[in-house]
């Protein structure tokens, strides 16, 4: 275990260091919110609205659970996603409570799991699944 943990931190330093040396396009997103932390967009004429068909370019299933912000970079988009592996024996979930109710946190589904995670690599302009 120790070291496929290893091996995914040298991955992500590596990755992180090669994007931040490659040249960006002036609508690279490389970070979580934004370019400059601000949560800003230069880009202009953006869509304010939107829902499952109206201003959408795109849709690609992907396997797993998203908790990430999105990279854009160049005509690349960068996203990560966890999928659910075998049973943990003994393994619970956190109990969660709402005054005297306990309920199920969304993020807690699946603690009983083992979990992969993957960088997963798209096309910007098709959504097409690269990597």
């Amino acid at each position: 275990m120790r070291l496929f943990i290893s091996i995914a931190l040298v991955i992500c330093v590596t990755s992180t260091i090669l994007l931040l040396n490659s040249s960006a396009g002036a609508a690279s997103w490389p970070q979580w919110r934004g370019p400059s932390g601000q949560g800003v967009s230069a880009e202009k004429n953006l869509p304010t609205e939107w829902n499952g068909t109206k201003n959408i370019k795109w849709k690609t299933p992907i396997e797993g659970r998203g908790h990430s912000s999105p990279i854009v970079w160049g005509n690349r988009i960068f996203i990560t996603t966890a999928i659910e592996g075998p049973l943990v024996p003994g393994a619970k979930a956190v109990k969660h409570m709402d005054g005297d109710k306990e309920f199920i946190h969304p993020d807690s589904v699946g603690a009983n799991h083992k979990h992969f995670f993957k960088v997963v690599c798209l096309d910007r302009k098709t959504g097409k699944i690269l990597s």
